[in-house]
């Protein structure tokens, strides 16, 4: 634990002054935007109503283009400065779980908490000072739903050479705390977005292939009216040589807003957290992974069929020319004459006819690492916790098992035995001696072992096991079942879930026993 403070401590004062500095260098390009924008405006006074000459147009040109450079820059310092309070929190929560301050986190995942699971909520795995809450390390919905579902899969077979598999992840991840950081920062946003709306649209019809025409008209009409512009103050032609290409433009703009919108609702504003999946993805692929499972996710996006990481970074910079729209002197004026919405959307189609297809596998990836990382953390600030070793028959064999939620000061530690089926443990002591806090340290290491994580204790041996457990029964007015009967139906819920696992088990034994005899 005290490397993991010393850790700590030092990414904590090493980012903060990485968010000093990109905060100084946002505040000072504001500035300069601001004398720039000032400049241009007075410059325009100055030609149309003072004594300035044609030449002072160029200089207003110069103004504008200097005005968007500086929109772009300021636009990818604050997004670097965001990056940097990323990381800063990524440490500063590493400090709160060693201080055993974790309770604080605003995601608990009390959105997957179901009365009615076999035993997340006797054993506290989702809600208020739940694991989930002590572990999550998750930016991305597909990295929080794949960690629950790992949290939530006890109850059922498992796949022990998986475990094993997500074992050695876990522990070639452990140790590799910068790249944990980027991966946090990287994908950090205020809000974890809902990638439903990205993935419909990416997956979905093509509104412009039957449209062709539209890439011509929204290339052709702003040259047109830059072309036009410079020739009539220039060489003095009609003020119709930019003013039809400005209408045309502004009627495009109208006739196509029903099909542009979708498009740039979908991946825009919120949902342009998306685009910085891109920068996830490029540190998953340049990590020398040692670890099997992480090398053959690092396969999976480069067999796409598409780079990832390239395209990705293509969306972002799409999104980054969408999103100047929300400059209000862009929207209103600048945009329409441009027709930039429109030249953004036809972007977006054409990327999403390239690697659309792909997305939802990419996204699949990065949950995946996402929740090895949030195990890896535990394995990381928790170093005295041992990885379980998996046995080929059903037993429980530990030797100083503790509640891995419950501070070392604090906590008991016993050893536990249950060495085959039919084993029965039973547990006696007063009030408030400890047996259910017991129980439940039995249920929680076994739901961390059975995910590929470490577990509260100084050694483990883990079987095949189902687990189902029954201590918190709630009765219910509305629905008229007294506690008596929810005790009944609990108990019932889990007898039914044993016998399930043993059929399967008899079942999978001799298909594996009919297999043997077929080879023979």
């Amino acid at each position: 634990m005290d490397d993991a403070r010393t850790t700590y401590t030092a990414g904590k004062a090493a980012r903060s002054r990485d968010v000093e500095q990109a905060e100084g260098r946002a505040r000072t390009i504001s500035t300069v935007r601001l004398v720039v924008a000032v400049g241009a405006v007075a410059l325009v006074i100055a030609r149309v109503w003072g004594p300035l000459g044609e030449s002072a147009w160029a200089a207003v040109a110069v103004c504008v283009a200097g005005f968007i450079a500086l929109v772009v820059a300021h636009a990818r310092i604050f997004e670097g400065a965001e990056r940097a309070r990323a990381a800063l929190r990524f440490h500063e929560r590493g400090l709160a779980r060693l201080d055993d301050e974790w309770r604080t986190f605003t995601n608990d995942g009390a959105r997957f908490a179901l009365e009615d699971h076999p035993y997340a909520d006797d054993l506290d795995i989702f809600g208020p000072a739940s694991l989930f809450q002590r572990i999550d390390a998750t930016e991305t919905r597909f990295g929080e739903l794949r960690l629950e579902a790992w949290l939530s899969a006890a109850s059922e077979p498992v796949d022990f050479n998986l475990v094993r598999e997500r074992q050695t992840a876990v522990k070639d991840l452990a140790p590799r705390v910068l790249f944990r950081e980027r991966l946090s920062a990287e994908g950090a946003v205020e809000d974890k977005p809902d990638p439903a709306s990205f993935l419909a649209w990416a997956e979905g019809a093509r509104p412009f292939e039957s449209a062709r025409a539209w890439k011509v008209v929204a290339l052709a009409l702003p040259v047109l009216f830059l072309a036009g512009a410079c020739a009539s103050e220039l060489a003095h032609v009609s003020v119709w040589a930019w003013a039809a290409p400005l209408i045309a433009s502004l009627l495009a703009g109208r006739v196509t807003a029903g099909h542009v919108a979708p498009i740039a609702g979908a991946v825009s504003s919120k949902q342009g957290a998306f685009a910085r999946f891109g920068a996830m993805l490029a540190t998953i692929e340049r990590e020398p992974f040692e670890s099997p499972m992480l090398r053959a996710l690092q396969a999976k996006l480069r067999a796409s069929g598409a780079e990832a990481t390239r395209e990705m970074a293509r969306l972002e910079r799409i999104l980054s020319f969408l999103d100047a729209r929300n400059n209000e002197a862009w929207r209103f004026f600048i945009g329409p004459a441009l027709l930039w919405d429109l030249n953004c959307a036809i972007a977006l189609e054409a990327w999403r006819t390239r690697a659309g297809m792909h997305a939802r596998a990419w996204l699949e990836v990065i949950g995946e690492v996402e929740a090895l990382a949030s195990l890896a953390g535990l394995a990381f600030e928790r170093p005295e916790h041992t990885f379980p070793e998996i046995a080929e028959r059903p037993c429980f064999d530990a030797v100083a098992l503790g509640h891995p939620l419950i501070d070392a000061k604090r906590r008991v530690d016993n050893d536990v035995t249950l060495r085959g089926p039919g084993a029965v443990l039973v547990i006696t002591g007063s009030n408030m001696s400890g047996k259910s806090t017991l129980l439940r340290a039995i249920g929680v290491n076994a739901v961390l072992a059975l995910a590929g994580g470490p577990v509260c204790a100084k050694r483990l041996v883990l079987g095949p096991v189902r687990l189902a457990t029954s201590m918190r029964v709630r009765d219910s007015l509305s629905e008229g079942v007294s506690r008596f009967y929810a005790e009944v139906r609990k108990r019932s819920s889990s007898a039914r879930a044993r016998h399930a696992y043993r059929r399967r088990s008899s079942s999978s034994t001799r298909s594996s026993t009919a297999r043997t005899h077929a080879r023979g």
